[in-house]
């Protein structure tokens, strides 16, 4: 008969090995539907057990309260839209309290042992690098080099997607290559940052591109590890963009003919929508929809503000964006504290990427998983995990 004292030694670790599992899956599983499954089936059930001390050690934390906010309004909109529709309303339901057990399942483990959780997190970015070369190699042995824009093999459904997650990615590798002590540990990082940004470039995403750029920069200037590094990284990263327009400009040629596509009209179209309901929203359950002649019919706003605006109103708008200020000045502290503002960094990648994409945040396991939710959470766990002792696997 297994003890329970073994069923709690044992239980960090399974949880921790299915959420690294979990978020390797973007690599490998075909559809996005397929890692929504994957969730609910090995992580869910195993971060229902974490959810009573997790939430119990976040509850004075207005960042949680924010999401909690956020959340519930979103799901009250579907209340007074012009449509019930209760099948939506419960997914969207569904999927705020997976995310919410994806919150508590990090500060359960951060808290239990943040070396582990770290090394997690290492293999996560040595997985997606190999994703990334792998993907490379086998798409451009089959296509034009550099002019056919990358196509990625994962759970996503476009390229802009990937180039966000992988946004994510790099500016993660580069704040370990700042903070390392081992030069084994620094040249490997330093390299998954480089590979990153080349995967973007290979990708088109111009957004994603410059924001990467931005947010790196910032990483660095803000690193405080000495002027001379600060010199030789931003010289990197502006020999890295310049090097990649004089050696692949046929990627850029490729980027400038696409033009500025659709967005400015769909953003007109979308706001002059908006303004019928301006203080309540149109309700989360609800899809925007914009059809130009002879044009293929548009459900996204293309820009994550506007998204929230249609869908909750002025308030819905309000309380999102003192989601992102109360995010940001946390991890401002918490980077000044600890000598990383890797966290920061993101928020500000994914603040610029949010202007031109990722649309719905409530959302199956997407791009907004890593873009905007695992910073959050990360910042969550970091609060939790302040002050705090090892907690107890069955959340009592």
């Amino acid at each position: 008969m297994i003890k329970l004292d073994n069923l709690r030694i044992a239980f960090p670790f399974v949880l921790l090995l299915a959420y690294g599992i979990f978020h390797c899956a973007y690599f490998f599983l075909p559809d996005y539907s397929d890692h929504y499954r994957l969730f609910g089936r090995m992580v869910f059930p195993l971060a229902l057990f974490t959810v009573a001390s997790s939430v119990r050690h976040l509850r004075h934390s207005t960042l949680f309260q924010l999401v909690l906010a956020y959340m519930l309004y979103l799901l009250l909109t579907c209340f007074w839209a012009d449509v019930m529709d209760w099948y939506r309303l419960g997914q969207k339901l569904t999927i705020s309290i997976y995310l919410v057990t994806l919150i508590t399942s990090t500060c359960f483990l951060v808290r239990w042992n943040r070396r582990f959780f770290d090394l997690m997190l290492c293999v996560f970015l040595l997985v997606a690098a190999l994703a990334a070369v792998g993907n490379i190699l086998f798409f451009y042995s089959e296509n034009a080099f550099p002019t056919t824009r990358l196509e990625i093999y994962g759970s996503l459904t476009n390229q802009n997607e990937f180039s966000n997650i992988y946004g994510v990615f790099g500016i993660m590798a580069m704040g370990r290559a700042l903070v390392a002590q081992s030069p084994a540990v620094k040249l490997t990082a330093a390299a998954i940052a480089v590979l990153t940004i080349l995967f973007i470039w290979l990708n088109q995403s111009r957004t994603a591109f410059v924001a990467l750029l931005l947010a790196m920069s910032v990483l660095t200037i803000t690193s405080g590890k000495g002027k001379q590094l600060m010199r030789w990284s931003l010289g990197a990263l502006v020999g890295i963009g310049v090097g990649l327009a004089f050696l692949l400009p046929e990627v850029v040629e490729e980027a400038m003919d696409r033009g500025t596509s659709l967005r400015p009209q769909i953003w007109l179209e979308i706001f002059r929508d908006a303004l019928e309901t301006p203080i309540l929203g149109h309700g989360l359950t609800q899809k925007v929809a914009v059809q130009f002649e002879n044009i293929r019919l548009f459900e996204t706003a293309h820009n994550a503000y506007l998204q929230v605006f249609w869908q909750g109103g002025v308030i819905g708008l309000g309380i999102f964006l003192l989601l992102l200020y109360v995010a940001s000045r946390q991890a401002w502290e918490t980077g000044q504290r600890e000598g990383d503002m890797t966290i920061f960094c993101i928020l500000l990648f994914t603040m610029t990427v949010m202007l031109t994409g990722v649309d719905t945040l409530i959302e199956r396991p997407r791009d907004q998983w890593i873009l905007f939710w695992l910073p959050v959470v990360l910042l969550l766990a970091n609060f939790s995990g302040a002050g705090s002792s090892r907690p107890e696997a069955n959340g009592s």
